[in-house]
C-alpha cells in the first residue's frame, strides 16, 4: 500500500486520494469484465481480462507517475538555485518559497503557493514541508524538504552548501539517467505491448460461437489461465531486466 501511496502521489493524484483511485480502478476493471464475459461469451476470459485490466490501469498510473516525477527532475536544480541564491543573500526559506510561487517553473507555483499559504495560516514549518513532500511526490524533493527541515531544526549555517551539492548532483544523475532512458524506453514498451497480443487473438476467436464454447470448456479455461500465468511470468521479467533501476522514496514517515 506504502507503494501505492507513493505512486499516487508522484503521478499528481494526492488531492484525489489512494482510496478514491483504487475505488475507480478496480471498478473500471469489473465493469470491463463484465462487458467483454457478455461480449464473448466466455467467462473465464471475462475474469482474467478484469485482472489484466486492473494491471494495465496500475501500470498506467506508474507510467504517469514516472513521467511526471522525471518532468519535476528537470524543474528541479532551477528551484534548488533560485533557494540557494536567496539564502546566500541574506533572504529567509519564507521570501524565497514568495519569490518561487510567482516566478519559479509554471509546473511547480502552485505548489509554494499552497506552501506559503501553509506557513502564513500558522502551520509549523515542520508539517508544511510534509505536505509539500506529498504534493510534489518526487525523490529530488524529497532530499530538498528534507535539507528544509534539518536547517529549520539544527540552523542554516551549510544550508547554502547543502543546496549548492544537491543541485551538482541532480545535474549529474539527470544527464546520466536521460541517456540511459533513451536506449531503453522504446524497447521495454515493445515488449510489454506484445504481452497483450495473445489476449487480443482470444478476443478476435471468440467471435466465433464454437471457438468460445471451446474456451468455455474446462480445458479451454485451463489454457487461459496457463496463457495468464506465462503472461504474468513474461512481464515481471520484462519490468525486473529491463527497466532503469530508479531512485526510492526512502525518505518518507
Amino acid at each position: 500500500m506504502k507503494w501505492f501511496v507513493s505512486t499516487i502521489e508522484g503521478a499528481g493524484l494526492k488531492r484525489i486520494g489512494a482510496g478514491s483511485v483504487f475505488v475507480v480502478v478496480l471498478g473500471f476493471g469489473l465493469l470491463v469484465g463484465l462487458l467483454s464475459a457478455a461480449t464473448t461469451g466466455i467467462t473465464a476470459f471475462g475474469f482474467f481480462l478484469t485482472l489484466g485490466v486492473l494491471a494495465f490501469q496500475f501500470e498506467a498510473i506508474s507510467l504517469l507517475a514516472t513521467a511526471r516525477r522525471r518532468r519535476m527532475a528537470k524543474l528541479w536544480p532551477e528551484v534548488i538555485d533560485s533557494v540557494h541564491s536567496a539564502v546566500v543573500s541574506g533572504l529567509s526559506l519564507s521570501d524565497a518559497f514568495d519569490d518561487l510561487a510567482i516566478e519559479g517553473p509554471k509546473p511547480v507555483r502552485q505548489y509554494f503557493r499552497d506552501l506559503t499559504k501553509s506557513l502564513d495560516s500558522g502551520i509549523t514549518m515542520e508539517s508544511a514541508i510534509d505536505s509539500f513532500k506529498s504534493n510534489i511526490g518526487e525523490v529530488h524533493a524529497d532530499k530538498f524538504c528534507e535539507i528544509l527541515r534539518l536547517a529549520n531544526e539544527s540552523g542554516a549555517e551549510t544550508l547554502a552548501y547543502s543546496l549548492a551539492q544537491q543541485s551538482k548532483n541532480l545535474r549529474n544523475d539527470l544527464a546520466i539517467a536521460g541517456q540511459l532512458e533513451a536506449k531503453q524506453s522504446w524497447v521495454v514498451g515493445t515488449a510489454k505491448i506484445a504481452v497483450a497480443a495473445p489476449w487480443i487473438v482470444v478476443a478476435l476467436l471468440s467471435v466465433r460461437s464454437e471457438n468460445a464454447q471451446v474456451y468455455n470448456s474446462a480445458a479451454g479455461i485451463q489454457i487461459l489461465f496457463v496463457g495468464f500465468i506465462i503472461c504474468i511470468v513474461a512481464y515481471r521479467l520484462v519490468n525486473s531486466l529491463g527497466v532503469i533501476p530508479k531512485q526510492p522514496r526512502n525518505l518518507l514517515k
